[in-house]
C-alpha cells in the first residue's frame, strides 16, 4: 500500500507539472485571441491549486480566472458578461488543437456589446475558426453577417417561425436592412454590396461558415 501511495503521488506530481505547462500555453494563446477581439483590458488565466490529497482526477483543482483593469482575478462565471463568455469560448476554440474542436459550433450574438471595428474583428475570428469546423452564428451585426458563406433569415409570424436561405439581391436587401432598418434605402444597399463584395474577394473555398440572422 505504501508503494502504491508513493507511485500515485509521483503520478499526481507529473500531472500537475503537465497541467501547469498547458495552463501557461493555453493562457497565452487565449489572451492573444482576446486582444484581437477588443478585450485588451481583460486577462485570462488558469490557476492550478494543490488539493493536498489525491482524487481520481489527480491532486489539483483547476480554476479559470478573469481579471479586468485593476480588479483582481476572479472566477470566469462570476465576472464575465454574456458577450464576454461568448468571446472567451471563441478564443478557447481557436486555441485548442484541431482534434479537440467539435465538428459544429453555434454562437449566439458573440458580438454583443461590440460595434464598429471591434465587431468586425470578432467576425474575422469566427471566420478563422470556420476554417477548422462548421460555425453557425446568430447575429444582428451586418458587418459580421456579410462575412458568412451562407445567410439564413429567421422570421416569426404569430406562434410560427420559418427559416429561409437568401442570396443575391435578397441578401443585399437584408444586409441593407440590418445596416439602416430600411432594405430599400439606396445608400444602405450600396454599403451592403460593398461589404459582400469585399467578402467574396477574400473568401476561401474551404471555409464552412454559416450564420443565422433574426429578422
Amino acid at each position: 500500500a505504501r508503494e502504491l501511495r508513493k507511485e500515485a503521488s509521483r503520478l499526481a506530481a507529473e500531472l500537475r507539472k503537465a497541467r501547469e505547462e498547458a495552463a501557461l500555453s493555453l493562457g497565452k494563446a487565449m489572451n492573444t485571441s482576446l486582444a484581437s477581439m477588443a478585450m485588451e483590458g481583460i486577462t485570462f488565466s488558469i490557476e492550478i491549486s494543490d488539493l493536498g490529497k489525491i482524487r481520481s482526477t489527480g491532486a489539483d483543482e483547476v480554476s479559470f480566472l478573469l481579471a479586468s483593469g485593476d480588479m483582481p482575478p476572479g472566477p470566469v462565471m462570476k465576472i464575465a458578461s454574456g458577450g464576454e463568455l461568448s468571446r472567451l469560448l471563441l478564443a478557447l476554440q481557436l486555441s485548442l488543437p484541431q482534434e479537440q474542436i467539435p465538428e459544429t459550433l453555434i454562437f449566439d450574438e458573440v458580438e454583443a456589446g461590440l460595434g464598429g471595428k471591434a465587431a468586425v474583428l470578432a467576425g474575422y475570428k469566427l471566420r478563422e475558426l470556420s476554417e477548422k469546423c462548421r460555425v453557425i452564428l446568430i447575429t444582428h451585426e451586418a458587418t459580421i453577417a456579410a462575412l458568412a458563406d451562407q445567410h439564413f433569415v429567421v422570421m416569426r409570424n404569430g406562434n410560427e417561425s420559418s427559416i429561409k436561405e437568401i442570396d443575391g439581391e435578397e441578401r443585399v436587401a437584408e444586409i441593407a436592412r440590418m445596416l439602416s432598418g430600411n432594405a430599400t434605402l439606396p445608400e444602405a444597399q450600396e454599403h451592403a454590396r460593398k461589404l459582400l463584395s469585399e467578402e467574396l474577394t477574400s473568401s476561401s473555398k474551404n471555409r464552412k461558415m454559416h450564420k443565422l440572422m433574426y429578422k
